[in-house]
């Protein structure tokens, strides 16, 4: 056992055993093979250049539990040669040109009485020409900044804190007299974390000594690095479209979420001395990262939340255009390389006709397939993900730029919702209405306004969060009405629904954070509408089976209606 010690650090970084050591944090950064596999993060660059160009403030690092807020303040004294003690809760240091700064690297840990002494000392030493750089959960944070002010003042302040939390800016602002620049890790992209880490975790020099192994030619830990660095290009892809899947759903996992399933989808959570000869397939990446060993799901791993989620993604249980070649003609030298077509090949033998074999298979072409063909792969990214998933890829990334058929997508899903049906091209205006329920289920609805179709535009904003990581920009998609963007963010969720709705599928129990971009859109499209005001006229849409008929009713002296 020449790797024993790197194999249990991997197997400390998840709690798939609950007797390991959990080296999060300050723990983490002890260990000796922390600097190898550490991900530094554009943040990191960011708040260096701060303390370099900024005049002295508090500078806050806040967010959740696992964010990676004590990895980036380490990386950060690291870059500036100065040692990170992690026995002091509170220290002074020196920042380059001798710049004085305290350091607090983790505010939790301080006692609720020593907490409000220390911020009360921190936001003073900005005016004593003095910087400040602190890790802050978010709630500990937001309570003990409000106890700085008197009773009827703290309210105020405590919103002034989180204000600044959601605007995240990453500038220097003056909140309630002192001179703070606090930045929300939790609000900023992480996906291009998980890619990077794995990386990291697989290179050569830290898998060295597995070769001199009494255990090399069975061990299942190896093997698994040997299979992701073999395909390397495929996993790292996948593993980052997996996250911006879950993160676009509404799950944002955590810095320590993603390391504890990318290190448990390498080892299985098994030690060194652990590994015995085993069938070829038990302990396999492809199957650990969803929580399965071999074709049987392990209930144990869902203890690790990445995994959870994964699992409950079903990727393995959507139906692909690839499973002919896969399952019936059985060829996976045609979509894997040499030694995973081994490892398909020898399983079939034993586990082709068990069940769970399908998911097993797709798993594997999930993650590791080579296939090279663009309409191949564009499909599979259908199949896998979504229609839209693929080109919103692009978008998210700034790669491709809206072209005017995700403007039209847009504008026939809108026709649908108020109209019932797809506007025909030569349509100026699609009408606003009002009805009881969002959806399709009322007949008879009142139109508020229109908007012009031809003067809508699909666009792109950089997001807030770009300006910490020049690397990975980040886009997020607006729907422009005349001149006006809209500021509702025009989600992959919302795409879908959208080229579901352009199909004719009506969905009746939708997302309820689906349901909310939606109705804010729509909100947003009433306020924006052009209606011509008349108190004595009123249109009305009425939904048929086999068309839509406006009706447009004038009130008259004698207080009766009649048709226009």
């Amino acid at each position: 056992m020449y790797n024993e010690k790197y194999i249990s650090y991997l197997n400390s970084l998840h709690n798939y055993n609950a007797q390991n050591s959990n080296a999060y944090g300050e723990k983490n950064v002890c260990s000796e093979f922390f600097q190898e596999v550490a991900v530094k993060v554009g943040l990191c660059s960011y708040i260096e250049m701060q303390f370099l160009n900024e005049e002295p403030h508090v500078l806050i690092l806040t967010g959740h539990a696992g964010d990676g807020k004590t990895s980036i303040m380490y990386q950060v004294l690291k870059d500036f040669n100065i040692n990170f003690n992690v026995e002091e809760k509170i220290t002074e240091i020196f920042l380059p040109e001798g710049k004085k700064c305290r350091c607090i690297k983790d505010y939790s840990e301080l006692s609720d009485t020593e907490k409000l002494v220390a911020l009360k000392e921190c936001v003073e030493l900005p005016q004593k020409g003095e910087f400040v750089f602190m890790v802050a959960n978010t709630g500990p944070l937001i309570n003990t900044f409000g106890e700085l002010f008197p009773e009827r003042e703290r309210e105020n302040a405590k919103i002034s804190l989180i204000d600044a939390m959601d605007e995240n800016a990453g500038v220097v602002k003056d909140i309630n007299g002192y001179k703070i620049n606090v930045i929300n890790v939790a609000a900023i992209d992480n996906t291009s974390f998980a890619s990077a880490f794995v990386e990291n975790i697989i290179k050569d020099d830290l898998w060295s000594n597995c070769t001199a192994c009494d255990k090399h030619e069975y061990c299942y830990i190896l093997r698994n690095r040997n299979l992701i660095t073999q395909n390397k290009q495929r996993v790292l892809e996948f593993i980052e479209e997996h996250y911006i899947w879950l993160i676009e759903h509404g799950t944002r996992l955590t810095i320590r979420s993603m390391t504890e399933q990318l290190a448990y989808m390498l080892t299985g959570g098994m030690n060194c001395d652990e590994v015995v000869p085993e069938e070829l397939n038990k302990y396999l990446f492809f199957n650990l990262f969803f929580g399965y060993i071999g074709l049987k799901n392990n209930e144990r791993a869902n203890s690790i939340i990445a995994v959870k989620e994964a699992k409950e993604c079903a990727y393995d249980k959507k139906r692909l255009r690839a499973d002919e070649e896969l399952l019936i003609n059985c060829d996976y030298k045609i979509s894997f390389g040499d030694e995973m077509n081994t490892v398909l090949a020898e399983s079939y033998k034993n586990d082709g006709q068990v069940s769970g074999w399908t998911e097993f298979v797709r798993r594997a072409y999930i993650f590791a397939n080579i296939e090279t063909d663009k309409d191949k792969k564009s499909r599979d990214s259908e199949d896998i993900f979504s229609k839209q998933f693929e080109k919103y890829l692009g978008l998210r990334k700034g790669k491709i730029t809206p072209s005017k058929s995700d403007t039209n997508l847009i504008i026939d899903a809108l026709s649908m919702m108020y109209m019932g049906k797809i506007a025909d091209s030569d349509t100026k205006e699609i009408p606003i209405t009002l009805s009881k329920t969002s959806g399709l289920t009322q007949n008879v609805q009142l139109i508020t306004g229109s908007i012009s179709a031809r003067r809508m535009n699909l666009v792109q904003q950089k997001t807030r969060d770009s300006v910490f990581d020049e690397e990975h920009q980040r886009y997020e998609l607006r729907l422009k009405v005349e001149k006006v963007v809209l500021n509702t963010n025009i989600s992959l969720p919302m795409l879908n629904y959208f080229e579901e709705l352009r199909n004719g599928i009506i969905a009746t129990n939708i997302d309820p954070q689906l349901s909310h971009g939606v109705e804010s859109l729509k909100a947003q499209l009433a306020k924006e509408c052009n209606d011509e005001e008349d108190d004595e006229q009123f249109e009305m849409i009425i939904l048929k089976n086999d068309s839509v008929k406006n009706c447009k009713l004038e009130l008259e002296s004698d207080n009766k209606f009649r048709y226009i």
